[in-house]
């Protein structure tokens, strides 16, 4: 199976943060898949979003949140607006299945699943995707 792993963080304040969590659960789908890692805090915007999902067409995508607000009280909404919006276009241009994880979903796990309304979600560690993967190949999801 095609797989696309994204990281939803875009804060570069005071540095952007590389999703290494997201390289380890690259490793461990290992060589069964193909697995590319998409780094939201690249300069990628949703339209050049869009045409990776058409080109690279994956059966699955996996998005991380790492965060769900950025610890100043003055943002009531958290990134709540921004993870909207990328399921969203996620959605418009792939019918494929969406596997929320990372460390803002494994605090809100029901909750962001109602709110984003993705398929299936991963709490702790991601290095369990290759056990869900297996799964949804096998229709047994």
């Amino acid at each position: 199976m095609k797989i696309l792993l994204i990281s939803a963080n875009t804060v570069k304040s005071p540095y952007p943060v590389y999703p290494l969590g997201l390289d380890y659960v690259a490793g461990a789908v290992g060589e069964a898949h193909d697995v590319r890692v998409l780094d939201m805090n690249d300069p990628v915007d949703q339209a050049s979003l869009g045409e990776t999902l058409v080109y690279y067409a994956p059966d699955v995508v996996g998005l991380s949140l790492r965060n769900i607000d950025s610890s100043e009280q003055s943002d009531k909404n958290g990134f709540f607006g921004a993870y909207l919006q990328l399921m969203k276009t996620i959605r418009k241009h792939t019918k494929a299945p969406i596997i929320l994880g990372g460390s803002g979903f494994s605090l809100f796990p029901d909750e962001l699943m109602e709110v984003l309304g993705a398929d299936y979600g991963i709490v702790g560690e991601g290095e369990r995707l290759p056990e869900l993967l297996e799964a949804i190949e096998e229709g047994r999801m």
